[in-house]
């Protein structure tokens, strides 16, 4: 099963005058689709045009050999414009349809129970 998910660039954090870092690796903090927030090793050869506001891929498939299974959490891909967008765009509106239906469905009365007012 191969298994990514979709974010928006908050923050990219690089090693420069104030951000001392034992190696050279670059990271992004990140709005996931769902609303969390991680920060995430960006794959090196994305690293120099990951910039603030681009949507990107993070490979969520399982680490090889490793157990229990853990998810790599690496950025993979950066999708610049409309491509993008659109993706983003479809995952907000998922997770907003699907956020409705779990409110509508608290609000409905669990047959069988009697409620007092």
């Amino acid at each position: 099963m191969v298994n990514f998910h979709v974010g928006k660039v908050l923050k990219v954090i690089k090693p420069g005058k104030d951000v001392i870092a034992s190696d050279a690796s670059v990271q992004a903090v990140i709005e996931m689709w769902d609303g969390n927030e991680l920060v995430l090793n960006i794959e090196p050869s994305l690293a120099p045009s990951t910039k603030i506001h681009d949507i990107v891929l993070v490979d969520y498939n399982p680490i090889k050999g490793v157990s229990p299974a853990i998810p790599r959490q690496e950025i993979i891909k950066v999708l610049k414009g409309k491509p993008g967008k659109e993706l983003w765009e479809m995952f907000k509106k998922y997770l907003a349809a699907k956020t409705k239906k779990k409110q509508e469905s608290a609000d409905e009365p669990i047959p069988g129970i009697t409620y007092s007012r």
